[in-house]
């Protein structure tokens, strides 16, 4: 959930019902906007964008196990008990309004727009490609999970929190994306993904050139 105020780090100093308060507590702070790091800025208009423009993330009914379908350290394997830190989902993505040549989280027959600098472009994607993977790990510790298995594709990393900026948000604009991406080679290539203590990941699916 993305709240008013998050691309600029507003903080309600820990009140969670602020509803009676007509003040800068709930107000949108323009010059804190104006004093915030342009990289967390940064990460929060391509996170919305992702958000707004993945169709699969706002669906008009509850989504199924066809679709839908959660994991743990291991696929297929939740852990719901009180003392779980972790929690995994993937979701398949239906056929969507946009397609950015970024990252291709959504598609589209009709349209072509321009938002923080970053272009859309139409072209379409099947219902395998457009599966996305989404972990939190609330843990002090970090963990190495295992990742669904798709044959004759592979989990390509897209955001992950723990990294320091632009490597948070791996859009194609990024220095080195590339590199960055290959960095995590001999985990992908086994299926398996690292994640840090007290961070989030997106990863999507990809076509496997080498399978």
């Amino acid at each position: 959930m993305i709240h008013m105020g998050d691309e600029y780090g507003h903080t309600k100093g820990g009140n969670n019902n602020t509803y009676c308060h007509d003040n800068y507590i709930n107000y949108f702070r323009w010059d804190k906007k104006e004093e915030s790091s342009s990289d967390l800025f940064r990460f929060f208009c391509l996170m919305t964008m992702f958000r707004r423009e993945c169709e699969s993330l706002g669906l008009n009914d509850f989504p199924t196990a066809e679709r839908l379908q959660w994991h743990g350290h291991t696929p297929g394997k939740p852990d719901w008990s009180d003392t779980s830190r972790f929690v995994a989902f993937t979701l398949v993505i239906e056929k969507s309004l946009f397609t950015c040549i970024h990252n291709p989280f959504c598609s589209s027959n009709f349209h072509c727009s321009t938002l923080t600098g970053l272009s859309f472009a139409s072209t379409q994607i099947d219902s395998v490609k457009g599966e996305i993977y989404v972990a939190f790990n609330t843990s002090h510790l970090p963990v190495i999970i295992t990742l669904p298995d798709r044959p004759g594709y592979r989990w390509e990393p897209l955001v992950d929190t723990s990294k320091p900026a632009p490597f948070d948000f791996l859009s194609n604009e990024v220095p080195e994306r590339d590199l960055a991406i290959k960095q995590y080679a001999h985990f992908l290539d086994a299926n398996l993904y690292p994640m840090l203590s007290y961070s989030s990941i997106v990863l999507l699916l990809s076509p496997d050139e080498n399978a």
